[in-house]
């Protein structure tokens, strides 16, 4: 196996040899066949912060094993994958945004891990798994919303002070009052299915999300982006979004929990 400099790409694996990923919870091994790949997976109750990806000498052949016979690439693709779902915040603290004023929000995605043969693309995955168990939510109305992922409470202000871990992506979030009335914040929604991953420096950023707010019972104009200042002068992209389409759609952003209670 050849080193890298990151955990994320491309590498070769020769017939007979093996390796391990071990991060966040998930312990997986595949060795090289004639011709195809045996994988193994053993999810773990404990959560490890880094990530590793290494050449090991005893393949665990006891475990369960999917086999995937897939020809002669030796190549495999070893990727961070966005979750299935939507996502959704939920601010603890008062988070204020006065009419024709904007913020910038940036807040932390745990990752799965992807695995594909030869190249990448979904003709050629084999495995993902999760690195982090997220929380079922439902977002909006009783009888009008959509099911997603809580992620938490966590934010910063100032990219240079939101620090990950090796399998989070930072996503950067803009909102704009564009209404006339203060927006205050309480639960938001992305759709990181639509959302690009790269790389800068050994940390991974999804896509600018900005959202035009234009009043409680509005639809919001939502524009995916990059940003020279986030994503540096040529940005790198190291994973496709899920779910490929416009960058500039609309959609329903916002929950206010009030409506529950009136």
């Amino acid at each position: 196996m050849e080193k890298q400099k990151t955990v994320w790409g491309k590498f070769e694996c020769k017939a007979g040899n093996s390796f391990q990923f071990s991060g966040g919870c998930c312990l997986f091994s595949i060795k090289r066949i004639s011709n195809g790949w045996k994988i193994t997976e053993i999810q773990k109750n404990e959560m490890n912060s880094s990530i590793k990806f290494d050449s090991i000498s005893d393949f665990p052949e006891d475990e369960k094993c999917n086999v995937f016979q897939t020809g002669r690439s030796e190549q495999i693709h070893l990727l961070p994958a966005l979750p299935v779902k939507p996502i959704v915040f939920k601010t603890k603290s008062q988070i204020k945004i006065s009419p024709k004023q904007s913020i910038r929000l940036f807040l932390k995605v745990p990752c799965n891990v992807q695995l594909y043969y030869s190249q990448a693309d979904s003709d050629h995955l084999m495995a993902e798994h999760e690195l982090v168990r997220l929380s079922d939510t439902w977002f909006g109305e009783a009888d009008n919303g959509e099911v997603a992922f809580a992620i938490g409470d966590f934010y910063s202000l100032q990219l240079d002070s939101t620090k990950t871990t090796a399998f989070e992506a930072i996503c950067p979030v803009k909102i704009n009052n564009n209404s006339n009335v203060p927006l205050e914040l309480q639960r938001f929604l992305v759709h990181v299915e639509s959302l690009n991953i790269y790389r800068k420096s050994n940390q991974l950023i999804t896509n600018l999300v900005s959202i035009d707010f234009k009043g409680p019972d509005q639809i919001s104009n939502i524009l995916y982006s990059t940003e020279k200042n986030i994503h540096g002068e040529n940005p790198v992209l190291i994973a496709h979004a899920r779910n490929a389409g416009s960058k500039n759609i609309l959609g329903k952003s916002f929950h206010f929990i009030k409506h529950f209670t009136q």
